[in-house]
């Protein structure tokens, strides 16, 4: 049941939208799979998560809108201990298939909204996110409940780009109604000061924002040619903030 928290101000329960769209992407034509470790596409990934969260020190991580799995897969081979957040039930049985193809033993997954998770998890040494910002109707009330979710002196790392409404209809078969991407705060946002004002305005300290450039050219690289276009200036980028120690 909707709640008066969960109606935005366009009247719509856009979180519950998001997750029937979304339930709907884990079957059909447009089905959602994880990326491919081995391929250029998921080595870049690799490296790049590698970079920030090293295997020398294994942490608790919390990964929200886990999707099919890649990140949490990813994180999970480089041995850390992730739990998959994904508001989709229909998304998490494939993050669930396919971690049991992968051989992924140790990885729990819960159902939950980003934006108002379940309120007995955490806390993380970690919370991270990809490609997910851009699909909160209330980006602010996500990072307010990561932030209660994370340890003190823990990170929260969010991965995202600043792509177009015409790339978003392109890669998910016409699903989001108008309605809902005028919805979607971030996806809006033609440079990086809303994302950097909302990791400074949670309360996190030592905010850095970073251009992913170099992701951008391998997921143009890797894109179908119908959507070359549209991947041409992506705009991936990493914002990251720490929880205050006290």
């Amino acid at each position: 049941m909707s709640t008066s928290t969960d109606i935005d101000h366009f009247g719509l329960d856009t979180t519950a939208i998001v997750r029937d769209i979304w339930d709907a992407a884990s079957n059909g034509d447009h089905k959602s799979s994880p990326l491919d470790a081995a391929g250029v596409q998921g080595q870049a990934w690799t490296v790049l998560l590698s970079r920030l969260l090293p295997s020398a020190q294994p942490l608790s991580i919390l990964d929200v809108g886990c999707g099919s799995g890649f990140l949490a897969f990813t994180l999970a081979a480089l041995g850390h201990t992730v739990t998959g957040l994904d508001v989709s039930p229909g998304m998490l049985r494939v993050c669930r298939a396919e971690a049991e193809r992968a051989r992924v033993d140790d990885l729990q997954l819960v159902e939950g909204a980003a934006e108002h998770p379940p309120a007995d998890l955490g806390p993380f040494d970690v919370v991270i996110s990809r490609d997910l910002l851009w699909t909160l109707p209330r980006p602010e009330n996500a990072l307010n409940a990561w932030f209660d979710l994370v340890r003190p002196g823990g990170k929260i790392l969010g991965i995202d780009a600043l792509r177009s409404e015409e790339l978003v209809r392109a890669t998910t078969g016409q699903r989001y109604p108008a309605e809902v991407l005028d919805a979607l705060p971030l996806l809006h946002a033609r440079d990086l000061d809303p994302i950097e004002n909302l990791w400074r305005r949670s309360g996190l300290d030592e905010v850095m924002v970073e251009e992913l450039c170099w992701i951008d050219a391998v997921v143009h690289s890797e894109a179908p040619v119908h959507l070359r276009p549209m991947t041409r200036r992506l705009g991936y980028y990493l914002v990251e903030g720490i929880r205050p120690a006290r």
